[in-house]
């Protein structure tokens, strides 16, 4: 990056937070402390109220804003790329708030990059996988957490769980919202378990912003609770032999079950999962028939034998009437 490029981005990186500390700017950048000293002064220089120090960080002085940012045709094909993402993997309001802000953009654009980004937009598609369905609500409230998230207020759900296919109404301390296993997830405080859990979004049926605050330095760790819930120790392991002929055909499946590895032996692939319920896992497997053998443990093995013996009772009804 030259240096004009680089007082640019320099500028519009302090318009971005209150305070930036100096290690973030040499790690952006590359340059040593020096060179980013000479930078500010240059800015300051020409007029930009900078405040701050190298010990607390520099920030732009209240009352300062930068002309219209320009986007070059790079940035923008970079944004309609995540304009294409974001309408298959978000909500209708989240949607539609990109799809806006991808109006402005283009508002923003030479002549002839608006052209190449029409062009480019025609050729991008993102297509849903037709394993994953939307069973929710309409509406995954993602723009409302969003806003919680931002202000640490308490929020009320009424949240639908389709384990236990009971709704409840719960008052939660928002603290993440995290994409996995093709869904948005919201982790937070819940008052009624007094506990961390995790909420899919498109569960929840209706969500409303309270006044009260919180502190997310009183609650656990969001970010550690869901590495144990995901794949952590505390979770259920479970090995699992497929035969390699039906493999192929659980590529995207197997990462819904909490696939951690897998170990080929001659027709045989020897699988890892990491799962909080060993039953949701079972049941599963019942479709592989005898193309699936759990080795261990011995809980899920049990369980097998039980769902599949349930199976052939209830049929065994029908088949000798």
């Amino acid at each position: 990056m030259n240096r004009i490029d680089r007082l640019t981005a320099i500028l519009i990186q302090l318009q971005g937070k209150p305070r930036i500390p100096m290690e973030d700017f040499e790690e952006r950048f590359g340059v040593s402390r020096r060179t980013i000293f000479r930078d500010l002064k240059s800015l300051m220089e020409a007029g930009v109220p900078i405040g701050g120090d190298a010990g607390e960080g520099y920030f732009i002085v209240d009352g300062y804003h930068l002309p219209p940012v320009v986007f070059n045709k790079e940035e923008a094909a970079a944004l309609l790329l995540g304009a294409k993402l974001i309408e298959q993997n978000a909500d209708s309001q989240i949607a539609k708030n990109f799809q806006e802000a991808m109006y402005k953009i283009k508002a923003v654009l030479k002549c002839h990059d608006r052209e190449f980004l029409d062009t480019l937009e025609q050729s991008i598609s993102v297509i849903a996988s037709p394993t994953v369905t939307n069973f929710g609500f309409p509406d995954s409230h993602i723009a409302e957490i969003q806003m919680a998230l931002a202000a640490r207020k308490i929020i009320q759900i009424r949240y639908h769980s389709n384990y236990k296919d009971q709704t409840t109404d719960r008052k939660v301390a928002p603290l993440g919202l995290v994409y996995y296993s093709s869904r948005w997830h919201l982790i937070g405080y819940c008052h009624l378990r007094t506990d961390l859990r995790d909420f899919r979004t498109d569960r929840i049926q209706s969500l409303n912003i309270l006044s009260d605050n919180y502190h997310p330095e009183d609650h656990p760790n969001y970010l550690e609770f869901l590495q144990r819930m995901i794949g952590g120790t505390d979770a259920n392991e479970a090995t699992i032999r497929f035969s390699k002929k039906v493999t192929r055909f659980i590529q995207d499946q197997k990462y819904h079950y909490g696939f951690v590895e897998e170990r080929v032996e001659g027709d045989v692939v020897e699988m890892k999962f990491i799962t909080p319920h060993y039953e949701y896992l079972a049941r599963w497997l019942l479709m592989f028939i005898e193309e699936a053998t759990v080795v261990s443990p011995p809980k899920l093995q049990g369980l097998v034998a039980s769902y599949s013996q349930g199976l052939i009772t209830h049929h065994q009804k029908y088949f000798t009437s």
